[in-house]
């Protein structure tokens, strides 16, 4: 077990796979080069999150990321952190290490339930806005939708334009092989 005294992010993920970011007081992690812990790329924000210590707890808080910050697998806006858990900033994630023993990932904890962000309720007058719309599909965690719906359609239209290949790739190779046979 480890009796580390430090808190710190140890990377979990291929090119930083290894690499340990110690924490200071108030550490905020992104890709701005003002940013105390900076990540070149796309995948974070210029300011993604801060991560605080606060007396022997370590916090960490999404600063509003397109991508979002996830604890152990779960999106959170603010949380406290654990030796042993593991945070993620859209697709890159870190060990936390901290004083004291770390936790068995085998064990059962437990530990207060993350608060879910209360939505605000629209006005009246108020008209709902659009829900995202991407060109592209979703690559990170914060840009999943957990309504996508299952279009019926769209799989019968896909299944008849492979169906239509593969017998056009047929043809062309028959047609290949009885010319071969009359040579």
């Amino acid at each position: 077990m480890n009796n580390q005294k430090e808190w710190q992010l140890v990377a979990n993920g291929d090119w930083l796979k290894g690499q340990v970011f110690p924490l200071a007081q108030h550490t905020v992690l992104g890709r701005d080069s003002e940013c105390d812990i900076t990540i070149p790329g796309t995948h974070l924000s210029r300011r993604h999150a801060e991560i605080a210590i606060s007396g022997n707890k370590l916090l960490v808080k999404d600063l509003g990321s397109s991508n979002g910050t996830f604890v152990n697998g779960k999106q959170v806006s603010q949380a406290e952190l654990l030796p042993g858990d593991q945070i993620q900033f859209d697709v890159l994630t870190f060990s936390v290490e901290g004083p004291g023993e770390q936790q068995d990932i085998n064990a059962t904890m437990i530990r207060p339930a993350i608060q879910p962000k209360a939505k605000p309720k629209p006005l009246s007058s108020e008209i709902p806005a659009e829900k995202k719309q991407w060109k592209t599909k979703p690559t990170s965690p914060g840009n999943r939708s957990e309504n996508d719906h299952y279009n019926p359609s769209k799989k019968i239209k896909n299944a008849l334009i492979s169906a239509l290949c593969i017998c056009t790739v047929a043809a062309v190779l028959a047609g290949i092989g009885f010319l071969i046979t009359q040579l």
